[in-house]
């Protein structure tokens, strides 16, 4: 239809804003719901630039690269992104395993926030580059929805409840680090 972007924006001059969004699978619904707003977005604005979210799960993944090192090439410097989205509720995500390591040495506690401390790092980088800049934009969203995790937890062995609190725990102790301040 007339006003939108197809693939040939970049001919046309027009910006394209990548953006993308990070969520663990319990939030699904809510990760569907960004990439539609993402959608209902690029069609308002086609005229002015293009908006492309941006998802783990339609990038192509490389034979000789991780999963993770795959969506850390995609928010790298060199392809990067305008906007990032976190959506977080009651898991912080999958272990990265040794291969990916904090600066430090030290593990991370998921994915989630390997993406995290990526985009912030890119954020110090533009900042040092372009004194002024605040890019890549960032977003959190967090789920508050204690009735529907306690669901989750009914009819769940020991086990199973105490991985969910864990992965819970890990959350909040990452919003609490990251988010919260002394005041």
């Amino acid at each position: 239809p007339p006003g939108r972007c197809d693939l040939n924006c970049e001919s046309r001059n027009m910006k394209t804003v990548r953006i993308f969004i990070s969520s663990p699978g319990d939030v699904a619904e809510e990760r569907d719901r960004g990439r539609q707003v993402v959608e209902q977005l690029r069609r308002r604005y086609a005229e002015q630039f293009d908006l492309k979210a941006v998802m783990w799960e339609d990038l192509p993944l490389q034979g000789d690269l991780s999963f993770q090192q795959g969506i850390d090439l995609m928010l790298s410097r060199e392809q990067g992104v305008d906007i990032a989205v976190f959506i977080l509720w009651s898991r912080l995500g999958s272990p990265l395993g040794a291969l990916i390591r904090k600066p430090n040495g030290s593990f991370y506690r998921a994915g989630t926030e390997r993406e995290y401390e990526l985009i912030v790092e890119a954020r110090r980088e533009n900042e040092r580059l372009r004194p002024g800049s605040d890019a890549p934009k960032l977003l959190i969203y967090t789920r508050k929805d204690e009735a529907s995790f306690d669901e989750r937890l009914r009819g769940k062995s020991t086990d199973e409840k105490n991985d969910l609190l864990a992965q819970k725990k890990l959350v909040e102790s990452f919003i609490e680090e990251e988010f919260h301040d002394a005041q």
